[in-house]
């Protein structure tokens, strides 16, 4: 399994200009060699960056100005990105009413959209989702870059309400699953 990841990302790197995210594998090996980066000026500078959505419209980052906003950088290539985003959407029904915004970017290329819808459907995703432009994946995912030069995926930032990058997972990391998420996402929604 692992080497068929290996050979689907790397076919997948070589038929891009740019370097595409790769799954990162669930192993402590390989959370350690790939360490949390945040950009912040870069990120803030992304929050008016438009969005472009499955159905053609744009959205920003800045329009959920007030909001915990929790950004997801996934594929649906990615096996860690599969197991995560039930997870996700679990926490959007929770939280949405009470503040918390969660934005999915996929990676995966525009001309693959009905694969796209189809996971989406698939996986019962509930909270806004966009494509991850060249710009957004810079700014986010800049000096996350593991072994090959592509940053790997899922990276997951929680941004507090007034803009500031509070937390950033690579990967999928059992010790900061959905109860760690929980106790960020609360301390962040109480906060005023």
């Amino acid at each position: 399994m692992k080497l068929l990841l290996v050979l689907v990302a790397a076919s997948f790197v070589a038929c891009s200009s740019a370097d595409a995210p790769t799954p990162l594998e669930n192993s402590r090996a390989g959370l350690e060699s790939v360490k949390p980066v945040s950009n912040k000026k870069s990120i803030a500078e992304a929050f008016d960056a438009p969005i472009t959505r499955m159905d053609g419209s744009t959205f920003r980052l800045a329009d959920f100005k007030g909001k915990v906003v929790m950004v997801d950088f996934w594929a649906t290539y990615c096996p860690p990105c599969v197991k995560q985003i039930p997870q996700l959407a679990e926490l959007s029904k929770k939280y949405k009413d009470k503040g918390l915004e969660i934005v999915g970017l996929t990676t995966d290329e525009k001309t693959d959209q009905q694969k796209v819808e189809d996971f989406i459907k698939r996986l019962g995703i509930n909270y806004t989702i966009g494509y991850a432009n060249s710009w957004l994946s810079s700014a986010f995912l800049k000096g996350s870059e593991d072994d090959t030069g592509a940053p790997p995926i899922p990276q997951l930032f929680i941004i507090s309400r007034d803009g500031k990058v509070v937390d950033h997972q690579v990967g999928d990391s059992p010790d900061r699953g959905v109860p760690y998420l929980e106790k960020i996402i609360n301390r962040e929604l109480s906060a005023k």
